[in-house]
């Protein structure tokens, strides 16, 4: 008697799923955020920018596409909608167009978003369960686009962050990104106590509309309290890093897609020439797929791989391996289902917008919120040795609800099954859940 796959249905849903989104044509445009059509192809007479309360309209007239004297196009509405919601800045946009004879008078009005807002912070860890404490988010600082966050956080982990970033511009353009971040946390997979200090500083170069290219260094300071865990005998690596990234950002909204593609490839060497204390190179693969299906309904692939040179112990530390199942990996998994220097997650999910995002305002600035429906199935696996690729697969299906917030993007409320023995495992995080799968500490 044939014993039954207990990850056959994740798995037959994962591939039939996979199999209909990459058979769809194409990337759809991005829905019209005019009031009614455009008369594409006259001539744009004037611009003008209302509603603007802290953002120069300098600033948004640099990034449009659209200019007095040329002919208005689809691709110029396409790419004036995707550049001013990239900056993150605004809650909405409207443009309401006035034809007079051959000639278009355009009237773009903006809502914008606070620039500064306290907000609770919250982070439901599978490693090291709950911490919360406050965050704080200035935008838009001196007028220039700048973005300065920072949180501290305390419970299951202390964490504390502090941000410096610009958004995209103009192809042409450059933006960077300062992030420091300190960590003192119990590992339950490594059976150790973290303490570390990380800087990440990236410079990029936007090459087109749609692709920018980065480079990227820093310096990790890692101590832990068990020896063995760092590749140093004082129980503390000290590990600069160097590295470049190439991202791609074809999406229709920033913080609600439904239509488009996002990806990103970095490659950083750690240690080795650089100095420090390690020697081995991490290459990664990110890459998101989100198609329209219709009124209200939705498709959204995400594929992630992070590949590691060097032996676990000797070039590469104990704690940069990886562990897989839970929230951002495989859903319906406990933590630390699988382990291995290497990974592999993959995820398709179906979403029904119960609620369209919808705005309201708090005095002059302007906010949103809406409600998502969703049944997901995650594949992952991770290994050291290339027997352990196929050893190691596992495979989670469930349900879930999405609340669309500004700043957060999205809080995330599933629920999954798939391993045998298990329960029914509720999880909850925010940000997509691509956003946390790259981002996942080591």
């Amino acid at each position: 008697m044939m014993r039954k796959d207990p990850l056959l249905l994740p798995r037959s849903l994962l591939c039939a799923l996979v199999v209909f989104l990459t058979g769809l044509s194409g990337s759809a445009g991005a829905q019209s955020y005019f009031a009614f059509p455009l008369p594409y192809g006259k001539i744009v007479r004037e611009i003008r920018i209302r509603g603007l309360v802290q953002t120069p309209e300098s600033t948004v007239i640099r990034l449009l596409e659209s200019k007095v004297g040329e002919p208005y196009t689809e691709e110029t509405e396409d790419h004036d909608r995707r550049y001013l919601d990239r900056l993150g800045l605004f809650a909405a946009v409207q443009a309401d167009p006035v034809v007079v004879g051959d000639e278009v008078f355009l009237t773009l009005s903006i809502r914008e978003l606070p620039n500064f807002v306290p907000f609770p912070k919250l982070t439901i860890s599978d490693t090291n369960g709950t911490s919360g404490g406050m965050g704080v988010r200035m935008a838009n600082l001196l007028g220039r686009t700048i973005s300065l966050s920072g949180s501290f956080k305390l419970g299951g982990a202390t964490h504390a962050d502090l941000s410096l970033e610009t958004p995209w511009q103009a192809p042409g353009e450059k933006s960077y990104g300062v992030q420091y971040d300190y960590r003192d946390r119990r590992d339950k997979h490594d059976a150790h106590r973290e303490n570390s200090h990380e800087l990440d500083l990236r410079l990029g170069v936007n090459l087109h509309s749609d692709w920018m290219l980065s480079a990227r260094g820093g310096y990790l300071s890692f101590g832990s309290d068990t020896p063995g865990i760092t590749l140093s005998p004082a129980n503390r690596d000290h590990t600069p890093f160097l590295g470049a990234m190439l991202e791609y950002d074809h999406l229709d909204s920033a913080s609600v897609p439904r239509n488009g593609w996002r990806g990103i490839f970095d490659l950083t060497q750690n240690g080795g020439f650089l100095g420090g204390d390690g020697d081995f190179v991490t290459a990664q693969f990110d890459l998101r797929r989100y198609q329209s299906l219709a009124h209200r309904h939705g498709l959204v692939l995400f594929t992630f791989a992070s590949l590691q040179s060097g032996r676990v112990g000797g070039d590469l530390p104990v704690y940069r391996d990886f562990h897989i199942g839970g929230t951002n990996t495989v859903r319906g998994w406990e933590s630390g289902a699988r382990q291995g220097k290497n990974q592999f997650i993959n995820t398709v999910e179906y979403r029904y917008d119960l609620l369209h995002p919808r705005l309201f305002r708090v005095r002059r600035y302007s906010l949103y919120y809406g409600l998502q429906l969703a049944a997901f199935a995650d594949m992952g696996t991770a290994w050291s040795e290339g027997g352990d690729f196929t050893r190691n697969v596992i495979a989670g299906g469930g349900v879930g609800v999405r609340f669309l917030v500004p700043f957060l993007d999205v809080i995330r409320l599933d629920f999954g099954f798939g391993q045998a023995g298990a329960s029914i495992q509720p999880h909850l995080h925010i940000h997509e859940k691509a956003h946390y799968t790259r981002k996942r500490i080591r």
